[in-house]
């Protein structure tokens, strides 16, 4: 009985060692591992920066804005869209012009207009 009763205690006391190296080891493996991600100290910004030493050029929200404005007149804001493409490339009034022409097709992948829907800003 003494015998039986040593041979338990011995296979727990295995078992512990085993989850202790086990947790030995996951402690390497994260630490490994989490030196290939990289850290985000920085904070996220509105706009895109280029590490451009000579030039030192950012695009800040001025190229934003440039990426909203019609690109027929270049005045207005693109607010209207395509069908059945769903390009939103010009403004209301520029899309009603395309629409208008004999060739109704959509400025950027020339697909036939089937109709313009203005979109509306909150």
């Amino acid at each position: 009985m003494v015998l039986v009763v040593l041979l338990i205690l011995k296979y727990i006391t295995e078992l512990d060692n085993e989850s202790d190296n086990l947790e030995v080891t996951r402690s390497v493996t994260v630490s490994e591992t989490d030196r290939l991600w990289p850290e985000k100290t920085e904070p996220m910004t509105y706009g895109t920066c280029e590490d451009d030493v000579e030039t030192g050029s950012c695009s800040s929200g001025e190229d934003l804005y440039d990426a909203r404005i019609c690109v027929i007149c270049y005045d207005e804001q693109r607010n209207c869209f395509f069908v059945p493409c769903g390009h939103c490339a010009t403004c209301y009034e520029c899309a009603l012009r395309i629409y208008d022409e004999e060739n109704k097709v959509c400025p950027v992948c020339r697909r036939i207009i089937g109709k313009v829907r203005k979109l509306f800003a909150p």
